[in-house]
C-alpha cells in the first residue's frame, strides 16, 4: 500500500510539471475508482503502520436511537477510549501532523486547548447514486475561466483525482451535503476574558448541484440557496441574509440580500461575499471554512500528508449539551471534541496579484474521504498567522453524509473564538426534508420571514 502512495504521488508531480493541470482525468484513472481508490478518489487501503485502516464502505445505516425528537444522533464509538492527548507538553513529537492553528492554540492556550486523539475510523459515506454519477462525470468535468468556475459535471464529486488546487477546492465546495439541509444555528463569540456573544436562527440550504432531476437548476448554474433568518438576540431578531451561488461565479457572481427589520427593507447585498467582515472575527467567505468564487487566490496543491483532524463529533453536535460549559473561554471543552489521524490534501492559497483580501495566504486542510476542508490557518499581510479553523461535522449516516455542523474560527490577535451552526439547546441538523419551493429563496420571501 505504502508503494501505491508513493506512485500516486509521483504521478501527481509529473502531472504538475508537464502543465497538464487542467486535463479531464483518462478512462484508466477513472477505472481506479472504486478499486484501489474510493468511489469519490481516496486511497482505499491503509497506512504502512496501521494507524490509518482502510477503507470499507463507511458508515451507511442511522444510528441507534435514530431518529429522535430533538434530531439527537449519538456517538457511532462512544467506548473508543483516547489514545493520546497532544498537549503544549509533548506537541514536538506530533508537529509535522498538526495544522498551523493546532500548534498556535497549544502553545497560546496550554490550560483550555488540547487534543483528544481516538482510533481512526473512516466513516465518511455518500449515497450509492452519488458514486456513480462521480465515476460518470469524472472523465468530462474540467475547469473553466482560469479554474474558477466548472462545467460538464452535476451532482457528483467533479475532480475525483485531483490535479492541483483549483480541483480540490472545487471538490470542497461542490461535495455532497444532502440535497436539503436545515437547522437552528446557534453562534457563540467567546473571548477569554469571559465576554461572549450569542445568536440563533433558523438555517434553510437547498443544494440544487445534488438533484439531477433540478433541470432548471442546472441549465441556470444554480448551487446553492441559503436562507438565515435572526430569531435571538431580541436587538437582531428578524435579520435575514439569503445569498445564491453559481457552478460559475465569475460569469455569474454570488446574488445576495440582507433584511432590516428596523427599516423593514431588503437590500441587495453585492458586498456579502469575499473578504466583507461578517462577526467580528471572520469575513464572508470563512462560512464552511471557505465559500463562494475563488477568484481572490491562486491554489498551490501541496500535496498529501497525515494529520490530525477533527473526526465523528456527534457529541459536540448533540442538541442537549450545555452550551456556556461546552463553549467556555479560551476554546470548546477539549472532551467533548474528538481527533484522527486522517489524509488530508493541503492546498495553499495565496492571493493574486493585484488582487485584494484581508487574508493574504491560507492554507487548507481538507479529508481525502470526504473532500471536506477539517482545518484552515490564515495568514495576514506581513505573513503572520493570525486566524484559523476547524470543522467538525456531523455523521449522518442515515442519508449517508458527515457534513456541516460545528466549526469554529479563531483569533490569535483578539483573543477570542467564534462558532457557528451548533445545536445546543435546540435541535440537530436533518439532511431528508423535502426542499422548499424557489419561491422560498427570493427577497419578498425573506421580508415576509423577517417581520
Amino acid at each position: 500500500m505504502f508503494k501505491q502512495s508513493i506512485l500516486y504521488t509521483a504521478m501527481l508531480a509529473f502531472s504538475l510539471a508537464t502543465g497538464s493541470v487542467f486535463a479531464a482525468i483518462t478512462a484508466e484513472e477513472a477505472n481506479r475508482l472504486g478499486n484501489e481508490l474510493t468511489p469519490v478518489g481516496a486511497e482505499k487501503g491503509g497506512n504502512a503502520d496501521g494507524t490509518i485502516p482502510a477503507w470499507t464502505g463507511g458508515l451507511t445505516d442511522p444510528l441507534p436511537g435514530w431518529p429522535s425528537a430533538s434530531n439527537d444522533r449519538p456517538n457511532p464509538y462512544a467506548d473508543d477510549p483516547i489514545q493520546f492527548t497532544i498537549t503544549a507538553a509533548n506537541m514536538d513529537q506530533y508537529a509535522d501532523k498538526l495544522p498551523e492553528i493546532a500548534k498556535a492554540m497549544l502553545k497560546a492556550k496550554p490550560d483550555q486547548f488540547k487534543m483528544n486523539v481516538y482510533p481512526t475510523r473512516r466513516t465518511a459515506a455518500f449515497p450509492e447514486e452519488y458514486y456513480s454519477r462521480t465515476k460518470e462525470n469524472a472523465q468530462k468535468a474540467k475547469l473553466i475561466n482560469d479554474g474558477n468556475g466548472v462545467e460538464n459535471v452535476w451532482g457528483a464529486i467533479p475532480f475525483p483525482i485531483p490535479k492541483n488546487g483549483n480541483d480540490v477546492i472545487w471538490n470542497h465546495l461542490l461535495r455532497y451535503k444532502g440535497v436539503t439541509v436545515e437547522g437552528f444555528s446557534g453562534e457563540d463569540l467567546v473571548y477569554d476574558n469571559g465576554n461572549r456573544l450569542q445568536w440563533n436562527g433558523p438555517n434553510e440550504i437547498h443544494h440544487p448541484f445534488q438533484d439531477p432531476g433540478d433541470d432548471k437548476a442546472r441549465a441556470e448554474g444554480t448551487i446553492l440557496r441559503f436562507s438565515l433568518t435572526a430569531s435571538e438576540p431580541t436587538r437582531d431578531k428578524g435579520e435575514g441574509t439569503l445569498a445564491i451561488d453559481n457552478i460559475d461565479p465569475v460569469s455569474t457572481p454570488r446574488k445576495a440580500w440582507s433584511y432590516d427589520p428596523g427599516e423593514r427593507r431588503v437590500r441587495r447585498a453585492p458586498t456579502l461575499n469575499f473578504d466583507t467582515p461578517d462577526r467580528p472575527i471572520t469575513v464572508f467567505d470563512d462560512w464552511d471554512l471557505f465559500n463562494g468564487s475563488p477568484e481572490k487566490y491562486d491554489f498551490k496543491l501541496i500535496g498529501k500528508r497525515e494529520m490530525y483532524i477533527p473526526y465523528n463529533n456527534n457529541k459536540i453536535n448533540s442538541p442537549v449539551i450545555d452550551r456556556e460549559a461546552a463553549f467556555a473561554p479560551g476554546y470548546i471543552d477539549p472532551d467533548l471534541l474528538r481527533y484522527e489521524l486522517h489524509r488530508v490534501w493541503v492546498v495553499e492559497a495565496s492571493v493574486r496579484e493585484g488582487v485584494r483580501h484581508l487574508y493574504a495566504k491560507r492554507r487548507f486542510y481538507v479529508d481525502e474521504d470526504n473532500w471536506t476542508i477539517m482545518a484552515a490557518d490564515k495568514y495576514d499581510g506581513a505573513g503572520n498567522l493570525w486566524r484559523g479553523a476547524f470543522y467538525y461535522p456531523v455523521v449522518a449516516s442515515e442519508i449517508p453524509v458527515s457534513t456541516y455542523g460545528v466549526s469554529t474560527h479563531i483569533d490569535l490577535k483578539t483573543n477570542g473564538y467564534y462558532v457557528v451552526n451548533h445545536s445546543a439547546g435546540t435541535k440537530g441538523w436533518v439532511f431528508n426534508v423535502e426542499p422548499r419551493p424557489v419561491s422560498y429563496f427570493t427577497a419578498s420571501a425573506l421580508r415576509r420571514r423577517g417581520r
